[in-house]
């Protein structure tokens, strides 16, 4: 749809080729007035998804800085109306620690924060001032509760060393890159005024809950993926637990409906309010984390 009476913007998408990623995509690509980005790391995956919802495809690979480097440079190209909002949702989750981006970063921190933490750096002089970031969270980066199902907690450390691969547990990891996530949030929230001053960007963080229809187990062990296929239908009808394209929806709002206009922003749990965990919310790691990471991925 392209009516001229409704103002035309753009969203980019990253891991748009699946899951709730893709599920997202359709649904902003058929609101008016959105032109979706379907951003991925396999070209062929990605011009297809792109074919299938009617969207745009750019190549970026969230564990390469650069092409992270290159990705504002064909979105300029490409020629398409202004950039009115990014949903950060690609994520990866290993097995373990000892899977490294093309840049030696530990592969899980290294694609699900540090890449999107660059990107959003280097898109950000580009969005509407008007515009929305959506970072998309999970509940796995509280502590403990019974909504994790026994996901093991996030471990914080010194960035740099989390940044760094080695021993280790890749659900731990992926806690702890969930954890950097809100952290993101919370911070870039506050750095907007200095970062873009007179704007009125929203950014908001998204816990889509536990969606076992979703590929976010594709790089685990081919013995751990069969295991996790026959326990998607249980888990599925678990407390917190959900369907892609219930997530999609949400998150979609997230970026089209008035209710989540900036400045400031908001944490949303499935389909309500949250609140971010208390490590989440300390000032000084956040801080910390945000110039640690400029530091590791300089633009």
């Amino acid at each position: 749809m392209n009516d001229s009476s409704v103002r035309q913007r753009t969203v980019v998408v990253t891991g748009a080729t699946a899951g709730l990623g893709r599920a997202t995509a359709a649904r902003l690509a058929d609101a008016p007035g959105w032109t979706v980005v379907v951003a991925g790391r396999d070209p062929h995956r990605t011009a297809e998804a792109a074919r299938a919802i009617g969207g745009t495809p750019l190549a970026l690979d969230l564990a390469d800085l650069t092409s992270i480097r290159a990705f504002p440079g064909a979105l300029d190209a490409a020629d398409l109306p202004p950039l009115g909002a990014i949903v950060a949702n690609a994520g990866a989750q290993y097995g373990d620690r000892r899977h490294t981006t093309a840049d030696g970063f530990e592969a899980t921190f290294g694609t699900n924060h540090l890449g999107h933490h660059l990107l959003l750096r280097l898109l950000l002089p580009r969005l509407d001032d008007t515009g929305r970031i959506v970072i998309v969270a999970s509940g796995t980066h509280h502590a403990r509760r019974i909504r994790n199902m026994g996901f093991p907690p996030p471990r914080w450390d010194d960035p740099r060393r989390l940044a760094e691969p080695g021993p280790g547990s890749g659900q731990v990891a992926y806690a702890t890159s969930k954890l950097a996530n809100v952290m993101t949030v919370l911070e870039l929230r506050e750095r907007l005024p200095e970062l873009r001053p007179g704007s009125t960007i929203a950014v908001h963080g998204f816990d889509p809950g536990l969606m076992p229809d979703t590929d976010l187990a594709r790089d685990y062990p081919a013995w751990a993926r069969r295991v996790y296929a026959r326990a998607a239908p249980v888990i599925s009808r678990l407390p917190g637990a959900t369907v892609a394209a219930t997530s999609a929806q949400q998150l979609a709002r997230m970026v089209i409906d008035a209710d989540f206009a900036g400045p400031g922003g908001r944490y949303i749990e499935l389909d309500r309010d949250g609140t971010p965990s208390a490590q989440a919310r300390d000032r000084a790691l956040a801080a910390e984390l945000w110039d640690v990471s400029c530091a590791l991925t300089p633009a």
